[in-house]
């Protein structure tokens, strides 16, 4: 069990890695979008369909497997903190089966819908040029399947009570805590 938590934190670090590159992309290609078009009247094509449709995908879909990992997604606490342990563990298994099912309708709703994209071969028009956007449509099943991949193999390991190997990284958010 161990193994595969050490290669879902993988899988996880290495899409960090790839949201982490493409938020430098962006910020690189909106500054020469703006630069030339601002200094030299030559804007770069398809700027704008290219952030929406790639980067911005890529940035929110493929790195939500880290909030999972870290269990660093947004919660309220008011009223399970006040709980003794057994049910605030109740509670946090019962979330993460929500968390499992919400993500995996995502991922094969996203699935199904980058089936379509690619089969009808997607594109947007900007200006008087077309540009493929089918392929980001894939970004988001893998983001999804990532992010239920994580939630799973938690909820098995808390159940059994095995040793996870993922990177929780609790160390920030005691920090964040205090």
């Amino acid at each position: 069990m161990f193994l595969i938590g050490r290669t879902l934190s993988y899988l996880v670090k290495s899409a960090s890695l790839v949201g982490a590159i493409c938020v430098v992309l962006m910020m690189l290609h909106v500054t020469a979008d703006v630069v030339g078009r601002y200094l030299f009247n030559a804007p770069l094509p398809g700027t704008t369909v290219v952030v929406a449709n790639y980067y911005m995908i890529i940035v929110v879909f493929i790195a939500i497997g880290v909030a999972e990992e870290r269990q660093s997604h947004i919660a309220v606490d008011a009223l399970t903190d006040l709980l003794p342990e057994r049910p605030r563990m109740a509670f946090a298994q019962f979330a993460t089966l929500v968390t499992i099912v919400v993500t995996v309708i995502l991922m094969i709703s996203g699935w199904t819908e980058a089936v379509k994209k690619t089969n009808s071969g997607a594109t947007m028009e900007q200006g008087s040029q077309l540009f493929e956007i089918w392929q980001s449509y894939w970004l988001i099943p893998l983001g999804a399947g990532l992010m239920a991949a994580v939630a799973a193999y938690r909820f098995i390991v808390t159940l059994t009570g095995q040793k996870s190997g993922l990177d929780e990284g609790t160390s920030d958010v005691e920090i964040i805590n205090e």
